[in-house]
């Protein structure tokens, strides 16, 4: 037994499969085109709201290094639905049970929390973003992203874990609070839907 436990701690601090994850940026790629922006400034404009999209997720990268960060990602949960289904009168025989759904995309959003930067990403692309799909809907196929991609890298720069989302739209831009306190940075927490997601190879 000591031999076994002597194996997995030595495994546990030299095998990288076994290492734990450090609290590092994610760093967030958001496949957005011009086609995404046309689509929200024609919806926004029809509210006389076009002032608001300004920028495209690109624009919050650079070749000096600047990238797009959050502090936290949350991965959408999974979850079946079960119900009873039986005679009555059955005694104390207990019922059966069924799946009756899985739970819709719209329960299982990603949320991204968002560094703020010089350029206000939320009020100038989230946002506009949001508005946009509240005037013309999903119906509007060019309102959806191809995906939005959240990679965590070790300190080598190797990437330690990803996770890819598939046919992105925003769902919630969370209200916020901007006073003289303690906290450094300030964080813009969105919600999005999504068709699916997986994992990308490490």
């Amino acid at each position: 037994m000591g031999r076994q436990v002597d194996n997995f701690l030595h495994a546990f601090s030299s095998n990288s499969k076994y290492f734990l994850s450090q609290p590092f940026l994610w760093k967030v790629s958001i496949a957005a085109s011009n086609t995404l922006k046309t689509a929200v400034d024609t919806a926004c404009d029809k509210a006389g709201e076009k002032w608001r999209a300004l920028t495209l997720p690109e624009d919050y990268t650079s070749a000096d290094g600047s990238i797009l960060v959050a502090q936290e990602v949350s991965i959408p949960g999974e979850q079946t639905s079960f119900g009873e289904f039986g005679q009555e009168n059955r005694g104390g025989f207990l019922p059966g049970y069924g799946v009756t759904q899985r739970e819709g995309f719209l329960s299982r959003g990603l949320t991204i929390n968002f560094f703020e930067t010089k350029t206000d990403i939320e009020h100038t692309f989230f946002r506009p973003w949001l508005i946009a799909i509240a005037i013309d809907g999903l119906i509007n196929d060019k309102l959806k992203a191809d995906n939005i991609m959240v990679e965590q890298y070790d300190n080598r720069m190797r990437r330690r874990k990803g996770f890819i989302f598939d046919d992105v739209f925003p769902t919630f831009c969370e209200p916020y609070t901007l006073n003289y306190s303690d906290a450094p940075f300030t964080v813009k927490t969105v919600t999005f839907g999504c068709k699916n997601y997986r994992p990308l190879e490490v």
